[in-house]
Formats: C-alpha cells, sequence, structure tokens
C-alpha cells in the first residue's frame, strides 16, 4: 500500500531515549496526549484522549525494537469519515544517525482519495507533524509546547 504522506524530524536523543518516549504512557503525555490508557504493547488496543478531541482507540499491531512502531486507526472512530469507516495505518520509524541522534519518520497509508479521506489525510498528517515537533522540544529542552 503507498504512503499517504511521510513527516520527519531530527531528534538531538538517541535512538533508545526517543523510541521510550513514543512507547510509554507516561511520557506520550508529558508532550502529546492528556492521557493514555498504556503503553504501545504489540496487540494491544490503547486509548489516548485529548481534552480537545476525547478518547480515540489506537490498535498497536507490530513493534520492533527501537526500529519500528505500527499502528492502526478507525477513519471513522477517529471522526475523520462521515459515509465509510476504514482502517488507517500508522508507520513510525527511527533510523539513529552518525551523529548520535534520531532521524523520527511517521507516515500514514489507507486514506480514501476522496474529500473526507483527504481532509482526514491532512489533518492527521498536522498532527503527527505537531507531536513530532512537541517531542523535539520536550526530549531535547524539556520544555512542553502543549
Amino acid at each position: 500500500m503507498a504512503r499517504n504522506y511521510t513527516v520527519n524530524t531530527r531528534i538531538a536523543k538517541p535512538v533508545a531515549e526517543v523510541f521510550d518516549a513514543v512507547v510509554s504512557s507516561d511520557k506520550l503525555t508529558r508532550y502529546f496526549t492528556n492521557s493514555s490508557s498504556g503503553d504501545l504493547i504489540e496487540g494491544a488496543i490503547i486509548k489516548w484522549r485529548w481534552d480537545n478531541y476525547g478518547e480515540l482507540p489506537v490498535v498497536v499491531k507490530n513493534i520492533v525494537d527501537q526500529q519500528r512502531i505500527e499502528l492502526s486507526i478507525d477513519s471513522s472512530v477517529w471522526k475523520k469519515t462521515a459515509n465509510e469507516a476504514y482502517d488507517v495505518a500508522i508507520v513510525f520509524e527511527f533510523e539513529a544517525l552518525e551523529d548520535g541522534g534520531t532521524l523520527l519518520s511517521i507516515s500514514e497509508e489507507g486514506w480514501q482519495t476522496d474529500a473526507d479521506g483527504l481532509k482526514g489525510s491532512h489533518e492527521n498528517c498536522s498532527g503527527w507533524t505537531r507531536m513530532a515537533v512537541c517531542l523535539k522540544a520536550w526530549i531535547e529542552h524539556g520544555i512542553s509546547l502543549r
């Protein structure tokens, strides 16, 4: 399946630290969600909550330690599509850089190309970009941008 988009962010921390900041619910709530029902563990359904969006489930499809996280969301449950529900894959990739930093890439695939799908894809692209920037600020400098 072709990716709808990919956003990249260079983070000046080792892969292990960046990876942990994404899978750990305690750390995730410091820069991204208001709450999380648990750590990202393969096969789990985790509920992320934001004060302004409500509680939304993510399915943890696959985890390759310090390399890749694959999640799935339901387009309708995430209030992105009105007439059709389908799964959208979210892929986090972690690449170790020569200087000891990490290149974090976040992609989505599976969005339809109708008006709802394009709008949902664009909204999520913006959301994942914000997540990556907030993670960078928090993990590098201890600054919360929320």
